[in-house]
């Protein structure tokens, strides 16, 4: 009797540093915000490409398509940039809209 065991080859990912991606996180873009999030492997963070900490070793780090995934790296969202609330912006224009309007319905000038 013989037993065959078969393994099912996933394609590898590509290295970090090779993903296009990584350039979006190196140069800190914002417009990539909510386009995709990455983990560091070392902090057990997930966080935005924007995220103002440090660089990650490229080696630590794992990109993802979808905050879902993200999450589901078991790691808890980064401090600094919050990826799983609003952006930076996103708050402040919030802020200043909700001055706007304070100022506007004030009985004095």
């Amino acid at each position: 009797m013989f037993i065959t065991l078969t393994k099912h080859l996933q394609p590898a990912p590509l290295p970090v540093d090779d993903d296009p991606r990584w350039a979006r996180i190196v140069a800190r873009d914002k417009s990539a915000d909510g386009v995709f999030w990455y983990s560091v492997a070392t902090t057990g963070v997930y966080c935005r490409p924007s995220c103002p900490s440090r660089r990650a070793n490229p080696a630590n780090v794992q990109l993802h398509d979808t905050l879902q995934q993200a999450k589901a790296t078991g790691f808890r969202p980064c401090r600094r940039c919050n990826p799983d609330g609003p952006s930076l912006e996103a708050a402040n224009a919030a802020m200043v809209a909700d001055a706007c309007r304070r100022i506007e319905a004030s009985e004095e000038e």
